[in-house]
């Protein structure tokens, strides 16, 4: 999608909204107050290659709408608990999701009058669902508003979608997937491509017309390898960026697929660990994903409005929650770190509110949330968080969120500390995490407080300094223990571009973070069943 169509579009789609809030009435129920419509245009690609082999060459473009109709008034609406659970896919406006492919039209006209007229019957539902609620039930935030005015913007030029050249892609994953047959122990691998341009073009009553490109480019090399005892080992590589300059060449990919096999095969043969509990070293990826999962899901604001949220930290402004000289803040205007692009980077949310800084944490006291257009003071003003995938009401969620100390270590000078550490607390050994992947968290209310962390690699590090391969654990542990518990800050942050599931779908972070030495952190036994060796060797393998 040009420029030139972007604008015909939003136009369309601030005609139609407007028409909707004039027209749109059923008697006896309230009138819409707010409509927004917002109109996602994905161009993707998918190349995968296996063992010199392709296995998937995919192209596709799909339009989507976003359109949230409300009524009552900003005073008060029909929207409960922040929004944090409205992303019901047994609605009707569920399934009139998509849009015409074409420009402005009467045929998208149509697609959107139709999703249009069932969000306010849906949300005239929701009004009278919400008034029965309270037939029973208190509302604890009946004395904040519903709903944020903010002056319109309009900005509708961006970089246009950059090209991609899917012949020359085509040809990396299949001649670097054949380079996955020269290792013995790899039983399953692929090497896939996966690019986005991603057009958002979104209006509003409020006067509101903005639109954005953001392209995402992900190679991601795979191998798994089955040990001669059964470990099933699987070894991930992931280049995730917003520019094809960044992604590897071949001899690069090749370089990492010998560096993940040599590592796998360390890992088959170092001794199992059942659980562990003292003193851990996060380098810096593992201390991103740890900062992410213990702390950054529950600085999201709209979750202290839903009152099925733990709300760990809604209390606590003002309070102490990391040690002093630790901060942490989230800036989606930050499209850089060094010479890496950063994926959770973005100018307008999707309600169409101006990113902004969101100071988090200074000097290890809690200083306030990311925020949406959902109120949580009368003073409140959106920090342009507000983000989601499809279908789901926008929630704050995190975009570049970033770690700071103001007395960091140097590499040496923090694994000094950790030994140090070690000796103090009497323990046999501690932790050092060097790789982790993927994590998840509870922040309801009914469940544990916890997080997880999927460890890759780790060693066991002893008293004397020695260093050891170890294997068959995850970390885990409470937010308040766990950031509580940080002793020790480096001096070199990483960046982890990755993407973020929550209650309003997938959406691309950034958390820039350097290693974090924790006191007590426990590990936890990995869920492995030792698996038997196949009938018969690999097609080429040698007789």
């Amino acid at each position: 999608m040009n420029r030139r169509t972007a604008r015909r579009l939003a136009q369309a789609l601030h005609d139609e909204s407007q028409r909707a809030l004039a027209q749109m009435r059923i008697p006896g129920h309230p009138k819409p107050y707010f409509v927004s419509q917002l109109l996602r245009e994905t161009e993707s690609w998918q190349l995968e290659g296996r063992f010199g082999a392709l296995m998937r060459d995919h192209h596709d473009v799909d339009r989507n709408a976003l359109v949230d109709v409300r009524v009552g008034s900003y005073r008060r609406d029909q929207v409960r608990n922040g929004g944090v659970k409205d992303n019901a896919t047994d609605l009707e406006s569920f399934e009139l999701l998509r849009m015409p492919l074409g420009g402005p039209s009467d045929g998208l006209r149509h697609a959107l009058w139709r999703l249009t007229e069932a969000k306010f019957r849906e949300a005239c539902d929701d009004l009278l669902h919400k008034k029965a609620v309270e037939l029973n039930y208190l509302d604890e935030n009946r004395k904040l508003p519903a709903f944020e005015k903010v002056p319109p913007t309009v900005d509708l030029d961006f970089a246009s979608p950059p090209a991609f050249d899917v012949d020359a892609w085509r040809d990396f994953v299949v001649r670097g997937s054949q380079s996955l047959k020269r290792f013995e122990l790899v039983r399953d691998g692929h090497l896939r491509v996966h690019a986005t341009n991603t057009v958002r073009v979104f209006a509003s009553t409020e006067g509101t017309m903005v639109a954005e490109c953001t392209p995402l480019r992900t190679v991601s090399l795979h191998l798994w390898v089955l040990s001669p005892d059964g470990w099933s080992i699987p070894k991930t590589r992931t280049w995730f960026t917003t520019s094809d300059d960044e992604l590897p060449d071949l001899a690069e990919v090749r370089a990492e697929m010998r560096r993940l096999y040599a590592q796998a095969v360390a890992v088959a043969q170092a001794p199992v660990i059942r659980s562990f509990a003292g003193p851990v070293l996060l380098e810096a990826r593992p201390a991103g994903l740890m900062v992410h999962e213990a702390l950054g899901h529950r600085l999201e604001g709209d979750r202290l409005l839903a009152g099925q949220e733990g709300q760990t930290f809604r209390d606590r402004v003002g309070q102490e929650v990391l040690p002093f000289g630790i901060s942490v803040r989230d800036d989606p205007r930050v499209r850089r770190f060094g010479d890496t692009s950063l994926v959770g980077a973005y100018r307008y949310d999707d309600e169409g509110v101006s990113a902004g800084e969101a100071q988090l944490i200074q000097e290890g006291r809690l200083d306030g949330f990311l925020t949406s257009r959902s109120p949580l003071d009368r003073k409140h003003r959106s920090n342009g968080h507000a983000r989601s995938a499809h279908h789901a009401r926008p929630m704050s969620r995190m975009g570049v969120t970033i770690v700071e100390a103001e007395e960091p270590l140097a590499p040496d000078a923090l694994f000094a500390a950790f030994v140090e550490e070690i000796r103090a607390q009497g323990v046999d050994y501690g932790i050092r995490i060097l790789e982790a992947d993927g994590g998840e968290t509870s922040t309801e209310a009914y469940d544990f407080q916890a997080f997880l962390g999927e460890i890759e690699v780790a060693m066991r590090v002893f008293p004397d300094g020695r260093q050891e391969l170890v294997r068959g654990v995850d970390f885990v542990g409470t937010p308040l223990n766990a950031m509580r518990g940080i002793i020790g800050v480096g001096d070199a942050p990483a960046v982890d571009n990755s993407w973020c599931g929550a209650e309003s779908g997938y959406v691309p972070v950034s958390t820039i973070c350097p290693a974090l030495l924790v006191d007590e952190l426990e590990l936890q036994s990995k869920s492995m069943r030792p698996m038997t060796q196949y009938a018969y060797p690999m097609p080429w393998a040698k007789p």
